[in-house]
């Protein structure tokens, strides 16, 4: 009976940890109406105000940071909200603490606007395979399908990831292989993640990774 109770508690923790839900964003009706209530140029502003532009930069390419130039704005909001809602750890988090749907539907307006960096489209066959064959053997889509045959984001919760800061690229895809980070809907990039080895991780940080800008040369 011991035992019994003993395995019987182990499946019900490996149920709950398997049913928690890994956002409270629904994009349902009402949803999207605040969504589309974002003001960007009052994003803008809110943007100056709270010093984003520190650690993303003023074209919201972040530098040495996350970029969030370009990403549809049901993207941004949803990754705001689930900060806010304790679905994603980090800094960001206590930022968001005092942010109303509408602050972050203006941020969600302005950083959308945005464009996003030119990657350098390296990481060779490896990475071209990934981005627009996929490998049916292992039932990996290809990374197209869901952000875009320009790396430009896709439909609600599908991030844009040309042009994203190469280090932050890889480290993203290894907090979901590590489970570290859970705010994605149905477990698609976790389960994705895990599937990719370490080379073909670096491989398609290297094809979305912002270029490198080329330094002018100075006339004597």
């Amino acid at each position: 009976m011991k035992l019994l109770t003993i395995v019987l508690g182990g499946l019900l923790v490996m149920t709950t940890a398997q049913a928690e839900i890994s956002s409270l964003v629904a994009f349902d009706k009402e949803t999207r109406a605040i969504i589309q209530s974002g003001d960007a140029q009052q994003g803008k502003a809110k943007a100056a105000s709270m010093k984003c532009n520190k650690c993303h930069a003023v074209n919201g390419q972040g530098d040495d940071d996350v970029s969030v130039a370009g990403h549809p704005d049901t993207y941004i909001y949803k990754q705001l909200k689930d900060f806010k809602d304790g679905k994603l750890d980090g800094v960001m988090r206590k930022k968001v603490k005092k942010l109303s749907d509408k602050d972050m539907a203006d941020f969600a307006a302005w950083y959308s606007s945005l464009p996003f960096a030119e990657g350098a489209k390296g990481g060779g066959q490896l990475a071209i395979d990934l981005v627009y064959k996929g490998d049916p053997k292992r039932m990996l889509k290809p990374c197209s399908t869901c952000h875009g045959q320009n790396g430009e984001g896709g439909k609600y919760d599908s991030a844009a990831i040309m042009g994203q800061n190469r280090d932050a690229f890889i480290e993203m895809m290894e907090a979901f292989q590590e489970e570290d980070r859970t705010n994605d809907i149905y477990s698609r990039m976790r389960l994705i993640a895990k599937v990719l080895t370490k080379e073909e991780i670096n491989a398609l940080a290297d094809y979305y990774g912002a270029a490198e800008e080329e330094e002018e040369e100075e006339e004597e």
